[in-house]
């Protein structure tokens, strides 16, 4: 029985309730006792006794109408509502009470006061409307009262027997005899059947209690049925003890054999409303407090005596049937036997009856048979469709891929079930308090297609919607107005699907969705479809719950394995920066299943480059130098100041939109922007311009991709982006979604540790570099500074010494010249000590710039330069070739200019052979800014390209010049190189490397205005 209690004081209502039933039952009691007492002992005169019993008729009938309409009331409007059959069943008792209470009014008065003397018939009279009214109103009233088994054919195939045969035996011993009686003593034919009607009006009631036992009440009810019952057995015997002795003339009014029954049971019908309605507030209030407990409870009492009650049943109904019915025969052949004449009213009646009866049990036997074929047949197909979907569940759990699993059986519900289409919906929440998103998945099948339909929507609001129904619905979709979603829609009108039953998918009180089986046709769902529907659910339930544990299972497997190999190579002796690269974007794309994965590395400037690609085999190919960088001003950039992966998505243009994949929302509201759907053009995002990475990733079909900022010590080091690919006709992957957010933040992580220690490898592998050519350089430079340093100190030595041991035999001409020989020698010690101290200040002076930064004339230096060393120039016959603009400047800081170009000039001479000319030329570019190119040429020896590279490196010679007659420190192009870089220019060398064709130095300097 459903019921609904307020929000009132239960507990308070509740002993309200006990209150008053305490009260009634005394009421009863005590009128029960004065009305027994009273006609036992016959307290005062006759005529007081016939006033006592003529004012408790009326009055026990007034309180029992007055107790059951209180019922009905409370049923309506109390804590308590119950079902309207349940208020309507104890409004008919209580009016069935009220009319006969009006009757007795009627009969009170008038034989008390209207009765006219020497008139003692009081039958017919208009009180008897009252009396009649009574039994049909608590006939319907009985009749409607709620049971626990629906109201059928052979339930009142089987009371209607049960009740003839006890009228059968009431007629052989009670109703005969009043039937003879009142035919021979009345003239007025009414009185006659007035007086004989109230027997069979019991039998209706007998039938009522038939009925109601029959479909067997629930147990809540039990107690009070059985109080109405008895007061309907006390009300058939005082009938029929009133028929009786008026019939063989010894009745009086107030007799105790009699009217104490009827007082009882008018007042026991009231009473048995006022319990039935405490017995179910009280239930309602534990199953609200204890809902738990009270179900167990009931499983118990189910599994402990379900078949035992069953048995008992069967063998009540049995008795009902079959003992009346053999008592039946006994008396009609005891009667045809005892009787001279078998046209006797008595025996006819009996023959007449049993021949009736004898009928309606050979129907009942039929329809019996025919129910038994039918539950046979529906055994059977309730088998083999038990059978078929012990298989579907079989066939099911043996299917390990969610999407395989979800297509499967929307599939089987129309290729095995018989229905005309069918759509699974199905919601996929993620709970993350950063990232909270939902899914909505649905997928559909009809009868006509082998194949299913999928489509996947993505929002905040997903699990409101409408589709996700928690509770059993039939929907037709004319009349029903559930917006669905346009393709779906769409779907549903091309397949002309007009109702569908919704029937929730429901595992261990987790809603996972709802399965919608589809029809074409207006008709409802049959209990058979709709038990088929329900069975199949509670099968398919526990497969997806299961299915989706192990699908994320897996993928938490295959993300822990992705993760242990990172860490892996973090313990490696020696990781290689590309190579962890490389590794972090192969692990991204197992462990979250991407098809593009890029590693952004930070470059001066803030610019972000691309340093590593995976593209997965699916896709077109591609390769690093395709994807554009990332500059400071674009929106990409700034998600490196975000502590968390962010997810953007994109509105894929048309042409290159899958059409079952429905990128909708962002997860967050800061990339809540969506991009153009029919074209790329650069326009203006979230305040950011379009970048070029989000135009190629839209070009590859790309509906959404993850943005995992790679943070170190609060620094940002790089940035991830994972994408997925979804071109047109793509339905096995699903665009990348908020709930892989936590596992990119936990992937970005680890990728960090592995850079971190990736580059703090390469610093140490740098820094040993570094020191192995500082002990290269050292070794070099001894060896170089022994060999240039021996040279003029041996020169020094020498010439002291000739002089200390011939000064006196020495010309002066000789001591002079031996003079300035070692003078020079010390100049030349002067000049290498001097770049070694240049050197030197260089190297603790990193950021050293020029002194005085000016616009310098180009052909006033040069000029400068050549006064410096004509004299060589002189002396070894050179020329010299000037091709100097005159209005070209340069800023330079002049005195560093100078020396560059002295240093210049003298390795031209040094490594040229006499009289091989020079070339100083100068010319403008304007490439890449404005600058001036400075070349110097000479036609030696040439320098080889290989090692070109390493020429302005500090104490480096070529092999050919160590040992040669030309002297040097290796140190003069270093300083050069690092004065040129100082003043914003560069320079550099080109060489064929033969000799003869010599080497080109060119200085390449800003220009002044």
């Amino acid at each position: 029985m459903n019921a609904k209690i307020n929000d009132e004081p239960i507990r308070d209502y509740l002993q309200k309730l006990d209150r008053q039933n305490y009260f009634a039952t005394t009421i009863f009691a005590v009128l029960a006792t004065v009305s027994i007492f009273w006609s036992l002992f016959q307290i005062g005169d006759p005529k007081s006794l016939t006033l006592l019993s003529n004012i408790m008729y009326p009055l026990s009938s007034a309180i029992g109408a007055s107790w059951a309409f209180t019922t009905a009331y409370r049923a309506r409007r109390g804590p308590l509502r119950l079902e309207r059959h349940y208020q309507l069943a104890w409004l008919l008792a209580g009016l069935g009470l009220l009319a006969n209470c009006l009757g007795g009014i009627y009969f009170t008065i008038y034989f008390t006061y209207l009765q006219p003397t020497g008139v003692t018939d009081t039958v017919p009279s208009p009180g008897d409307i009252g009396f009649t009214l009574f039994y049909p109103l608590t006939f319907v009233a009985l009749l409607i009262m709620p049971s626990a088994i629906h109201f059928r054919k052979r339930i009142a195939l089987d009371s209607v027997i049960t009740t003839l045969c006890i009228l059968g035996v009431s007629w052989f011993f009670f109703i005969s005899t009043v039937f003879m009686a009142n035919k021979n003593a009345h003239e007025s034919l009414y009185a006659f059947y007035v007086i004989l009607s109230y027997p069979f009006w019991d039998m209706l009631l007998i039938l009522a209690v038939l009925l109601l036992v029959r479909r067997r009440t629930e147990p809540v009810l039990r107690t009070s049925l059985i109080i109405f019952s008895i007061g309907i057995l006390c009300q058939i015997w005082a009938d029929t003890g009133y028929a009786y002795t008026q019939a063989i003339g010894t009745y009086y009014t107030g007799m105790i054999y009699i009217d104490p029954f009827w007082f009882i049971g008018f007042l026991m019908f009231g009473l048995a409303g006022l319990y039935q309605y405490s017995a179910l507030a009280h239930r309602a209030y534990s199953e609200q407090t204890h809902p738990a407990q009270v179900a167990l409870q009931r499983e118990t009492e189910l599994f402990r005596h379900g078949k035992e009650l069953w048995r008992r049943n069967v063998l009540l109904q049995s008795i009902l049937i079959y003992l009346p019915l053999a008592v039946l025969l006994i008396l009609t052949i005891y009667s045809a036997m005892s009787d001279n004449s078998l046209h006797s009213d008595r025996t006819f009646f009996m023959v007449v009856l049993t021949a009736f009866v004898g009928i309606l049990v050979a129907v009942r036997y039929l329809i019996t048979t025919l129910e038994n074929e039918v539950l046979l047949r529906e055994r059977e197909q309730k088998r083999q469709e038990a059978e078929r979907l012990r298989f579907v569940g079989t066939e099911l759990s043996n299917i390990l891929e969610l999407d395989a699993l979800l297509e499967r059986i929307v599939l089987i519900a129309t290729s095995d079930l018989g229905f005309d289409a069918s759509m699974l919906v199905l919601i996929d929440k993620d709970d993350h308090p950063l990232y909270a998103q939902s899914r909505l998945i649905i997928h559909a099948a009809t009868s006509s297609s082998p194949e299913s339909i999928t489509w996947r929507l993505e929002d905040r609001n997903l699990p409101q919607h409408a589709l996700l129904l928690e509770n059993e619905k039939e929907v037709a979709w004319i009349a029903h107005n559930i917006e669905l979603p346009r393709e779906v829609e769409k779907w549903r009108q091309e397949q002309n699907i007009r109702t569908t039953l919704f029937v929730p998918i429901t595992y261990q009180g987790k809603h996972l969705g709802s399965l919608g089986f589809s029809s074409r046709t207006d008709k409802h769902f049959s209990v058979h479809d709709t038990t088929l529907a329900k069975a199949y659910v509670e099968q398919i339930a526990p497969v997806i719950e299961h299915t989706r544990l192990y699908q994320i299972t897996c993928e938490q497997e295959v993300f822990a394995r992705s993760m242990a190999n990172i860490a892996a190579r973090l313990n490696a002796a020696a990781v290689e920066q590309s190579e962890i690269q490389k590794l972090i974007c192969t692990e991204a794309s197992i462990a979250l299943r991407a098809d593009y994965v890029l590693l952004y590395g930070t470059e001066n400037g803030g610019k972000l480059i691309p340093l590593a690609l995976y593209a997965d085999n699916h896709v077109p190919p591609t390769t690093l130098r395709d994807w554009p960088p990332i500059y400071q001003n674009e929106y990409e950039a700034q998600i490196l100041m975000e502590l968390q992966p962010l997810l953007m998505q994109f509105n894929v243009p048309q042409y290159n939109k899958a059409p079952l994949a429905i990128p909708a929302f962002s997860s967050r509201s800061k990339i809540a922007g969506t991009y153009p759907a029919q074209s790329v053009s650069r326009e203006i995002i979230n305040g950011y311009p379009t970048s070029l990475l989000r135009e190629k990733l839209i070009r590859c079909s790309v509906h959404s991709a993850i943005f995992a900022p790679l943070i170190s010590s609060g620094d940002p080091i790089g940035l991830l982006i994972l994408a997925r690919s979804l071109p047109p006709g793509t339905h096995e992957k699903h665009a990348l979604t908020s709930a892989e957010l936590p596992q990119a933040q936990d992937f970005a992580e680890q990728a960090v540790v592995a850079l971190t220690n990736a580059q703090l490898y390469q610093r140490q592998r740098e820094a040993n570099r570094r020191l192995q050519e500082v002990d290269q350089l050292k070794d070099q430079f001894m060896m170089t500074a022994s060999h240039e340093l021996r040279t003029p100190l041996t020169a020094v030595q020498g010439y002291i010494e000739l002089m200390a041991q011939y000064d006196e035999t020495l010309p002066a001409e000789k001591r002079k010249e031996f003079l300035q020989k070692a003078r020079r020698s010390c100049d030349e010690l002067v000049v290498l000590l001097g770049n070694v101290m240049d050197v030197s200040r260089l190297e603790m002076e990193a950021g050293i710039r020029p002194a005085h930064v000016e616009s310098v004339s180009l052909i006033a230096m040069i000029l400068s330069v050549l006064n410096l060393i004509e004299p060589q120039l002189t002396q070894e016959h050179r020329e010299v070739y000037l091709d100097i603009p005159a209005q070209l400047k340069v800023r330079a800081d002049e005195g560093q200019l100078r020396q560059v170009l002295v240093n210049v000039s003298v390795n031209a001479l040094k490594y040229s052979n006499s009289p091989s000319p020079i070339a100083f030329t100068a010319c403008t570019n304007f490439d890449h800014g404005r600058y001036v190119v400075i070349s110097v040429s000479d036609r030696g020896l040439g320098i080889a390209p290989q090692y070109q590279e390493h020429l302005f490196q500090r104490f480096v010679r070529l092999e050919r010049d160590i040992n040669s007659p030309i002297r040097g420190s290796g140190l003069g192009l270093y300083i050069s190189r690092r004065l040129i870089e100082a003043m914003e220019g560069r320079i550099w060398v080109e060489s064929s490397g033969i000799p003869g064709e010599g080497s080109t130095f060119h200085i390449q300097l800003p220009m002044a205005d």
